[in-house]
């Protein structure tokens, strides 16, 4: 939010040093005012009231900057002039790479590169368009590419458990957001199942923490293996994994816990199931799963079976 105001303040900046220092005589100054006013009173409405926008109304105004960018393009007798409003695209494209999806940006790029053309052929600069707009789209390209994989790869990194390669904690928080969104329109509620490993303690005080990371790593990659596509599997912490299950009955959550039991691994854990309800937090089904696990543990330490796949799914 604040980072688009800032850019339409800056914006309205370089419109007010146009009119106030025109690169020359034959520069459209009012055409810049008038664009130099809107962008100022933007960026004042984004600062108050951008944090209740949308993502798509941020696409909007980006789509609206590019636009106005290229009709100062077209108007601008002088080339000066218009080079220095086409610097204008690269921050544009920044914006667009740093916050939006990969297809919204390279849709922005296109757009940029359309409404230059465009603008400088409407423009006095029809007998000198290629290299301009050569130079200015090879720019805007490559720092979307950049900024684009950059960004993937930070999140990545931040979304992902560095020894197991499975979500973790805030990774996991914003998979279930977007699986919720898709409950939603289904009508079937996930299902939410906490894994905690038994005697895993044991495990490192007797082999040594190497060995913990060892069957750590390769637990989640047999687990991974064993689910289905759009299942959502996180290392929760320590040795607390967090399964979501999207479109999954109580039936369905007792088959996929099955799938889970790797013969040739001698471990052993106990889970919590609980259904995502309608309107509830996931920290809520998390607490209550976590209730339903500890629940399990001490059925399996009064001398249960299996208590661990009954318990949350009654």
């Amino acid at each position: 939010m604040w980072t688009a105001a800032l850019l339409f303040l800056c914006g309205s900046l370089r419109c007010a040093l146009a009119v106030a220092a025109p690169v020359s005589s034959s520069e459209p100054i009012a055409v810049a005012g008038a664009i130099g006013i809107v962008a100022g009173l933007t960026a004042g409405g984004l600062w108050w009231w951008g944090d209740r926008l949308r993502v798509g109304a941020f696409q909007a105004l980006v789509v609206a900057t590019t636009l106005m960018v290229s009709a100062l393009v077209a108007v601008s007798h002088d080339r000066g002039g218009m080079l220095l409003t086409a610097f204008a695209y690269p921050w544009i494209a920044v914006y667009s790479a740093h916050f939006f999806k990969r297809r919204a940006v390279a849709a922005e790029v296109l757009l940029i590169g359309l409404a230059f053309g465009v603008a400088l052929v409407l423009g006095d600069h029809h007998q000198r368009i290629v290299v301009p707009w050569v130079m200015v789209m090879g720019t805007v390209g490559t720092l979307a590419w950049i900024v684009v994989r950059l960004n993937e790869t930070l999140r990545r990194q931040a979304d992902t458990d560095q020894l197991t390669g499975l979500l973790n904690r805030s990774g996991f928080l914003a998979a279930a957001g977007r699986a919720r969104a898709t409950a939603a329109r289904s009508g079937e509620p996930p299902t939410v199942v906490v894994l905690d490993l038994d005697g895993f303690k044991q495990v490192n005080d007797r082999l040594g923490h190497a060995a913990g990371d060892r069957l750590l790593e390769r637990l989640g990659a047999e687990w991974r293996a064993r689910l289905r596509g759009g299942d959502i599997l996180a290392r929760h912490g320590g040795d607390e994994f967090v399964l979501l299950l999207p479109d999954t009955s109580a039936h369905g959550a007792r088959e996929a816990l099955a799938r889970l039991q790797v013969p040739d691994m001698a471990v052993n854990w106990s889970v919590g199931v609980s259904q995502w309800r309608p309107g509830e937090e996931i920290d809520d089904c998390l607490a209550r799963a976590d209730r339903n696990l500890y629940e399990s543990k001490d059925l399996v330490r009064e001398g249960g079976t299996a208590p661990a796949v009954l318990v949350g799914l009654r």
